[in-house]
C-alpha cells in the first residue's frame, strides 16, 4: 500500500467534498479514489468521511487529520519544488483559466511556452464566467479589468489595453459615422454580454463619463464573433484593442469616436499566495509577462 498516495487522495476528497471531483482532479477512476480512502481509514482504524448517496463530509477525526496532513503535504510540495528550482526545469501540469475572447491571443504565447518547456502540460479553461481559482483547483487565471476586486489572490499586470468603437467602411458608407457618443442611439450596436458589465457603453468627455444605453440586433458573449460581425457590416462594436486590432490595422474596421475613449484597462495574471511558488507556475507567469510586454494599446 502506498500510504502517501492514499493521504494525498484523501486530502483532495476532503477539500472538494466529492469523490467524483477528486477523481477528476487526480485523473483517477472513482473506484480507485474510494479504495484509497478506505485503505487509509482501515490503516488508521477510524472513519474519516461521512458518506451518503448525495454528498461526502468530514468526520471530526477527518477534520483533524486533514488539517495536519495538509500542512505536511504543503511542506513536502515546497521541499520538492525547492529542489526543482535548483535545476530550473519546470515539470508537471498547470491548470489555467482565461476569458473566452482572450483565447486566440493567449494561444500563441502558450504554444511558445510549451516549446521552451516540453516537460510541462497545460490544462486550459476558457470561459467568461467568474472562476474561483482556489476552490476549482486552478494554478492561475487571466483577468481583464480596469480594477481588480479585493481578494486573497496575488496579481501581476502583464499588459494594458483599451476599448475602441469601430465599424466597417461599408457600414459607415451606408449609415454615416457617429461624431458624438449620443449619435450611437441612431446606430445598430453589436453588444457584448457579460454578468460583470452594464448593458450600456461608457465614453469620456473632458474626464466626465457619458453612459449611452445602446441597442442593436446582435448580442454575444464572444468578442471575436462580434468583431467578425462588425467586419461584415452588421453595425458598430465596442471591443478591446487586442480583439479589434487586426481589423483596424488592415482597414476592415475604422475607429470611431476616438476623442471619447475610455481610460483603459489592464490584463492580469492571478494566482494563490504561496510561500514558495512552483517552478512551473513561476516560469509561466514570467513568460507571459515578457511575451505581452508590448502593450496592446
Amino acid at each position: 500500500m502506498d500510504k502517501l498516495s492514499n493521504i494525498k487522495t484523501f486530502a483532495v476528497v476532503g477539500q472538494t467534498g466529492s469523490f467524483a471531483e477528486a477523481a477528476r482532479r487526480l485523473n483517477l477512476a472513482n473506484s480507485v479514489v474510494s479504495k484509497r480512502v478506505k485503505d487509509l481509514e482501515d490503516d488508521l482504524g477510524t472513519r474519516l468521511l461521512n458518506r451518503t448517496t448525495r454528498n461526502v463530509s468530514l468526520t471530526e477525526a477527518g477534520y483533524q487529520y486533514l488539517e495536519q496532513v495538509q500542512k505536511l503535504l504543503n511542506e513536502l510540495e515546497e521541499t520538492e519544488e525547492s529542489l526543482r528550482r535548483k535545476t530550473q526545469t519546470p515539470i508537471g501540469d498547470i491548470r489555467l483559466a482565461a476569458p473566452l475572447s482572450f483565447a486566440s491571443h493567449l494561444g500563441p504565447a502558450l504554444s511558445a511556452y510549451l516549446e521552451k518547456y516540453p516537460r510541462v502540460t497545460l490544462n486550459t479553461s476558457f470561459s467568461n464566467r467568474f472562476v474561483d481559482i482556489a476552490a476549482e483547483g486552478f494554478d492561475l487565471a487571466i483577468r481583464v479589468s480596469s480594477k481588480l476586486p479585493d481578494s486573497n489572490l496575488m496579481a501581476r499586470q502583464i499588459a494594458s489595453s483599451h476599448r475602441v468603437a469601430c465599424a466597417s467602411p461599408d457600414y459607415i458608407a451606408r449609415h454615416g459615422a457617429p461624431e458624438q457618443p449620443e449619435d450611437l442611439l441612431r446606430h445598430n450596436c453589436l453588444t457584448f454580454t457579460s454578468p460583470n458589465r452594464s448593458k450600456g457603453w461608457d465614453f469620456y468627455r473632458n474626464d466626465k463619463k457619458i453612459h449611452i444605453q445602446i441597442h442593436g440586433s446582435l448580442t454575444s458573449d464572444n468578442g471575436d464573433f462580434l468583431c467578425e460581425a462588425a467586419i461584415n457590416g452588421q453595425g458598430v462594436v465596442l471591443l478591446p484593442r487586442f480583439i479589434a486590432g487586426r481589423g483596424l490595422a488592415d482597414g476592415r474596421l475604422v475607429p470611431l469616436l476616438e476623442n471619447f475613449q475610455e481610460p483603459g484597462f489592464h490584463i492580469y495574471v492571478l494566482y494563490p499566495h504561496k510561500k514558495l511558488m512552483s517552478t512551473k507556475v513561476r516560469t509561466l507567469i514570467d513568460f507571459l509577462s515578457d511575451y505581452f510586454a508590448e502593450s496592446f494599446a
